[in-house]
């Protein structure tokens, strides 16, 4: 087989077919790495992996680490973590909700995430569909005035932080007091560089898992109001591509330094199952 990746979207996501993951030669593996950075999403089709082979082949990217939520990781392979709206015995498979509104993984630690990848294990007909952005080409676009507001500035974030505690996907209702020790405050970049390709990105994002809390130097109200204009302008922008699953045995990787993204399962239905398993690998500081 020769490896082939075709661009699916218009500044980001492609298609890589004529490889089989389990059995990479060490330049198959060069050239997907270099094609994870080129195009930002990958999607590979086609592969039969089990849980320990999906896990091995997440340590191509890096360090893979656990997610702070510790609910639903396999119990033999905790790095590897099981999202899924399906129910056996009266209880969750997995999580149900990992993200319905727009992020980028482990935004929240010290030290964020570098890839993320999805492995199909049963997909419905239709729906459970996951979108991702791309932050360069939402930085690259943004008008000059707004992005000479945010050069050099930076942000607070913790995990799941909300002004409204009562939100059911608070860091105060969804996680453990534990979980919450371990996820204090971590200051931001509003834009960051990739320390790969030295590409510059925006990285805030609107959704409660990311929990923002305010842009340092600022007061509430200034700090508000630049955040709404922030988030107004990705909301406008576009520099999306959503993808539609379609079959099991599908990796989805992508590199949260420059994409976000978020997903689409809680609105599925309950017959309409989907499960995936989640893999992300631990990235450094952002700058």
């Amino acid at each position: 087989m020769t490896m082939n990746v075709e661009r699916l979207g218009g500044s980001f996501v492609a298609r890589v077919t004529g490889i089989d993951v389990g059995r990479m030669s060490n330049s198959e593996a060069e050239a997907l790495h270099q094609a994870y950075l080129d195009h930002k999403v990958l999607v590979i089709d086609g592969q039969d992996l089990d849980v320990p082979q999906f896990a091995k082949f997440g340590e191509l990217f890096g360090e893979t680490v656990e997610h702070p939520v510790k609910n639903f990781l396999h119990p033999d392979y905790p790095v590897v973590m099981i999202l899924s709206n399906s129910t056996r015995h009266g209880k969750p498979v997995g999580v149900k909700d990992a993200g319905s509104f727009w992020h980028s993984d482990r935004s929240y630690t010290e030290r964020s995430a570098d890839a993320t990848m999805l492995y199909s294990v049963e997909i419905p007909d239709q729906g459970g569909d996951t979108f991702f952005g791309d932050l360069e080409a939402l930085y690259d676009n943004m008008p000059d005035d707004l992005k000479a507001r945010i050069e050099g500035r930076t942000y607070v974030s913790q995990y799941r932080w909300t002004t409204n505690r009562g939100d059911p996907e608070a860091r105060w209702n969804m996680i453990t007091a534990e979980e919450r020790a371990k996820t204090p405050p971590v200051e931001r970049p509003l834009v960051r560089t990739h320390p790969e390709t030295g590409r510059k990105s925006l990285f805030v994002f609107p959704g409660v898992s990311t929990g923002v809390k305010g842009i340092v130097g600022m007061d509430a109200i200034e700090s508000a109001d630049l955040l709404d204009e922030i988030f107004d302008y990705m909301a406008d922008a576009g520099a999306t591509f959503q993808y539609k699953w379609q079959s099991p045995g599908t990796i989805v990787l992508w590199d949260n330094r420059c994409v976000m993204h978020r997903a689409t399962t809680k609105d599925l239905p309950a017959e309409a199952t989907r499960t995936l398993y989640r893999v992300s690998t631990l990235g450094g500081v952002p700058h």
